[in-house]
């Protein structure tokens, strides 16, 4: 059961970051890059999930929001929903990324 739950939590990492793929330049030509902070968000979301922070339903949940704000010299704030959960205080999740992609925190409150 648990290496289904991780199998599925992969996939769902895998299909969640396509969406927030980095555009092409201006001029019309593919960069590599590395992992969009979608993608890198999503894996910590799964991270939290393997260590049980975080229920299993967590894998499927929705990306509805990306905010930027000023605190620590800049943050990203992803909020992803999750239907699965029943108590609405913790339908959502707040997860705090720094500008270069590192996980800073992920929680129901955002502070």
């Amino acid at each position: 059961m648990r290496k289904l739950m991780l199998i599925a939590a992969f996939a769902a990492a895998g299909v969640t970051g396509t969406a927030f793929a980095h555009p092409e330049d201006e001029f019309g030509s593919s960069i590599p890059r590395g992992p969009s902070t979608g993608e890198l968000a999503q894996e910590a979301i799964n991270k939290l999930i393997v260590q049980k922070k975080l229920p299993g339903s967590w894998a499927n949940a929705k990306m509805t929001k990306f905010d930027y704000r000023e605190k620590n010299g800049g943050q990203y704030v992803l909020t992803y929903e999750n239907p699965a959960i029943k108590l609405a205080a913790k339908r959502k999740l707040f997860v705090v990324m720094t500008t270069d992609g590192k996980f800073v925190s992920a929680g129901h409150k955002l502070i």
